[in-house]
């Protein structure tokens, strides 16, 4: 049979999740190549999402838009979630132009959505944040972290009518968001750097890129880096968010692939968002912060980081234990 040589590469045979971008198109220069067009790329993202918003608020000024600190919330609320979503369709370029491999090999070890396993941890997921939410405000901490937010539910029928624009936005938005953030922090960052270590290399460095630690961390830790730079105060939050990320970069190296995590993001995110949009906070979405269901948005407390542990601890702890019975494999296929 006659072959391409410049076809897209497949999937290699008997790799980890972080190995899959190491493919026999890989050159030392692949990884420089891919963060500059990703960066290149999310420049332009961001330049039309200001565009955009500017349009808007030109609009606001004057009076051709609706006057309404609330549709301006709402819209806001769209347009942050939107302009996240936008990273899938980025980091499918990245992995089909950049790395010169097929796209599914970005999601799991298989090249393709594992439904059925996604459904499973979604479950898990839910089960998790509904004891949280249930558990959590009963606690003397997480009382005094709520009595702090300033919550102002909508009652009339105005206020209805923006709560139920507000979740049809949350719902239609936030899972696009959600696996956005992980095919992006747990998807390009894990594989970008596991790729670098040779298959055949002796050398320490090649060992020890091979090892899945360095893209656990690289994955599990980039957002909290991010999130602690712009505010350097929030320690417990931050601290979070790193547990968060680590555990669902070791998940999606156990798991090989990113189900388990978008699971896990996607409930916090919905019940975060819920919570907000029900209490009359919507200006407070946005700052980046998804930890553990339960707690407000915005509490810089030790309750934070210790809900998002025992949260995180648990949901790996099923996940792994369903795994099996789901057929998950770790490895991609060896072709016969």
């Amino acid at each position: 049979m006659r072959t391409n040589e410049f076809a897209r590469s497949e999937i290699p045979e008997g790799e980890s999740y972080h190995r899959l971008a190491r493919t026999r198109f890989f050159r030392w220069w692949v990884p420089l190549v891919a963060i500059a067009v990703f960066a290149v790329l999310s420049f332009f993202l961001w330049v039309g999402v200001v565009v955009v918003m500017t349009i808007v608020a030109i609009l606001g000024g004057s009076g051709l838009a609706l006057e309404s600190a609330n549709l301006g919330e709402i819209a806001g609320l769209a347009f942050g979630l939107a302009s996240i979503a936008l990273l899938i369709p980025l980091a499918f370029f990245v992995t089909r132009v950049a790395q010169w491999r097929r796209t599914g090999s970005l999601i799991s070890v298989t090249g393709r959505m594992r439904w059925r396993w996604l459904g499973c941890c979604v479950l898990i997921a839910l089960a998790l944040a509904l004891v949280c939410a249930v558990l959590v405000p009963m606690l003397p901490a997480a009382s005094a972290g709520a009595a702090a937010v300033e919550a102002e539910p909508a009652g009339t029928s105005e206020g209805i009518q923006v709560l139920l624009a507000a979740m049809a936005v949350i719902v239609l938005l936030v899972p696009l968001q959600s696996a956005a953030e992980e095919f992006t922090l747990r998807g390009l960052v894990m594989q970008l750097v596991g790729s670098l270590g040779s298959s055949e290399g002796r050398t320490a460095f090649s060992r020890v890129m091979r090892s899945p630690w360095p893209a656990i961390l690289a994955g599990g830790t980039l957002f909290a880096a991010l999130y602690v730079a712009t505010h350097p105060g929030h320690f417990w939050t931050t601290a979070s968010l790193m547990v968060f990320g680590l555990g669902m970069s070791w998940l999606t190296w156990r798991t090989g692939g990113l189900e388990a995590a978008i699971g896990l993001h996607l409930i916090n995110s919905l019940f975060q968002f819920t919570r907000c949009a029900l209490e009359g906070r919507l200006s407070e979405v946005g700052t980046g912060v998804v930890i553990g269901a339960g707690l407000p948005m915005g509490v810089d407390t030790p309750l934070t980081l210790a809900v998002t542990t025992v949260q995180v601890g648990l949901y790996a702890f099923v996940v792994v234990l369903c795994a099996p019975r789901f057929g998950v494999s770790d490895r991609s296929a060896i072709r016969s």
